[in-house]
């Protein structure tokens, strides 16, 4: 395939199926770890805590619980959302830039991307110039993931090829490196 041919890119249903079942359970797991630690606060599922320690444990996990079933619900609902539309193309590398309609509906010019480390053989990552990266408009869920990713000490973009179809992410990787100019400043 030559770097100047079009390419879109699908993803699997199957994929797409297994990542919503996955969402269901992870949200139903927050679910039960929120409610038994109400349970557990409130003396329902026995003695309340009574230390320091062990109520502060408690409020801790409940804590998780709630986020977990927040950002689990809120992803698995994006991902049924994307199951339940008519099979089209989620990934377009073009002559003059990258496009990830699950990301942005905006395109990414191959020159706004600094670089692009590989990332876990899951995801790739793309550092884009950061004047670039102020006007570009993300979804509410890859929104919240680049900033949780930035606290964490990851900036950047990722782009998850987990549900892609016939497409790892050092497939994905080779395909872009092939359409940007400075290929040889990024990192391998």
């Amino acid at each position: 395939m030559e770097a100047n041919d079009d390419v879109a890119i699908y993803e699997s249903r199957f994929l797409l199926g297994v990542f919503v079942a996955m969402g269901i359970v992870a949200t139903l797991a927050s679910i039960f770890t929120a409610g038994a630690c109400m349970g557990y606060l409130f003396g329902v599922l026995g003695r309340p805590p009574t230390t320091t320690v062990d109520f502060v444990s408690a409020v801790f996990m409940l804590l998780m619980g709630v986020i977990g079933t927040v950002l689990f619900g809120v992803i698995t609902v994006e991902a049924v959302r994307m199951l339940s539309r008519p099979r089209a193309p989620v990934i377009f590398l073009a002559r003059n830039g990258f496009k990830d309609v699950r990301t942005s509906p905006d395109l990414i010019p191959w020159s706004a991307i600094r670089s692009l480390p590989n990332f876990r053989n899951s995801s790739v990552l793309m550092d884009l110039d950061p004047q670039f990266a102020e006007t570009l408009r993300l979804k509410f869920v890859p929104r919240f993931s680049k900033a949780a990713n930035r606290l964490l000490g990851y900036p950047g973009l990722y782009v998850s090829t987990f549900p892609l179809e016939d497409m790892s992410a050092r497939k994905l990787l080779e395909l872009m490196r092939g359409r940007i100019p400075n290929a040889q400043l990024f990192t391998a």
